[in-house]
């Protein structure tokens, strides 16, 4: 039976503090002490009718290498970098930044061998897509990785061979494990709408057209797919224009993440035209999954009962949104999106998300349940 909620965070986790180790008797290590948490979490659906999807943490905020941009350069075949003054630079030559982010990825895989020992079930790896990565990392003359086209051009496949590789080493570690893939764009608004600043701050690189990133999309997804990952186990951030929704259409994705919070109301040209193509999407068989914060309260998120309220506007039913998935998230990427953070620089930990936000995720679930089921 296909559930009527699907229930995952963003693919960060905070490290358990030694507080939380004593009190759930978990080991020193935090790695193997955020899996088990994790496990303890999501491990096991609800019920019949709602389902969690594990996910190995990409961020766990230990130190300034432990988060999610760090750990997908990590993941990139045949390339090199350090953290420098201005971000992280690509090449030449691996720096001390660097070959940590690529230990503290192999120290995630190296514990759940034992965090996940004997888990059957979706497992889900998080990274930044290509689009963000161009934006958030930079070459070493100084200038971003957007404004080199080549070099853009070239991030889908490094980061295809990398995640293939990660994969096959996932599987190795835990063989029952079913691999989802989270590609997170965080700023790929900035990138579409040319507001990503040059290092001087004094002008902006140009806007990069939704054809062209749903290129790199296609380049990326087709990869994978090519080496056995199913196109319902890829999830794509897709932002909130219609124009990228239409370009990962284009592209062959079929799960896209949206975040209510960021999407335009119908009151506006904008807004409707991007909800309708949502509700076209999803009437040709796209799923979607919804990043939310849960953790404000109530019986559901006010960003679920904003959409449902938009969705029943638009002519379906609340039944309508059964199947979707609910993508904890604590909103620091909505700031990204919205040009208020830069996306290369280094998030706070308080942005990972807790086992709280987790909890908060859980109790909403069987009220988005019973809405969606009638």
């Amino acid at each position: 039976m296909t559930p009527l909620v699907t229930l995952t965070g963003d693919g960060t986790f905070r490290a358990p503090s030694a507080s939380e180790d004593a009190r759930h008797e978990l080991p020193e290590d935090p790695h193997l002490a955020a899996l088990m948490r994790l496990r303890a979490l999501l491990g096991d659906d609800l019920e019949e009718q709602i389902a969690t999807r594990l996910y190995l943490p990409s961020a766990l905020g230990i130190d300034e290498t432990d988060h999610t941009l760090p750990a997908t350069l990590a993941l990139l075949a045949e390339t090199t970098g350090d953290l420098v003054s201005y971000g992280w630079r690509l090449g030449p030559g691996i720096g001390r930044a660097w070959q940590h982010a690529r230990e503290l990825r192999t120290r995630t895989l190296d514990a759940a061998r034992i965090a996940l020992l004997g888990y059957e079930g979706p497992l889900m790896t998080t990274a930044l897509g290509p689009a963000t990565l161009s934006a958030a990392t930079f070459l070493n003359s100084g200038e971003r990785t957007l404004g080199d086209r080549g070099a853009v051009r070239d991030l889908p496949m490094l980061l295809a061979e990398g995640l293939i590789d990660h994969l096959e080493e996932l599987r190795e570690r835990v063989p029952g494990a079913r691999p989802h893939l989270l590609l997170r764009e965080d700023a790929v608004a900035g990138v579409h709408e040319g507001r990503i600043p040059t290092p001087s701050g004094r002008r902006h690189y140009p806007a990069t057209p939704a054809p062209e990133i749903g290129m790199l999309w296609r380049s990326l997804s087709a990869a994978l797919m090519d080496h056995g990952l199913d196109a319902d186990a890829i999830t794509l951030g897709v932002g909130a224009d219609v124009r990228l929704l239409r370009a990962a259409r284009d592209a062959g994705i079929r799960r896209m993440a949206i975040g209510p919070r960021r999407m335009p109301t119908l009151e506006t040209a904008e807004g409707r035209a991007l909800w309708e193509g949502i509700a076209e999407a999803h009437d040709d068989g796209c799923r979607f999954e919804l990043v939310v914060d849960p953790r404000p309260g109530g019986k559901l998120a006010p960003e679920l009962e904003t959409m449902l309220s938009i969705w029943n506007r638009l002519g379906h039913s609340d039944a309508d949104a059964a199947g979707c998935t609910l993508l904890a998230h604590t909103g620091a990427a909505h700031a990204v999106h919205a040009g208020k953070v830069d996306p290369s620089a280094q998030p706070d930990r308080s942005t990972l998300l807790d086992e709280g936000a987790l909890e908060a995720l859980l109790r909403v679930a069987p009220t988005w349940a019973e809405r969606v089921a009638s």
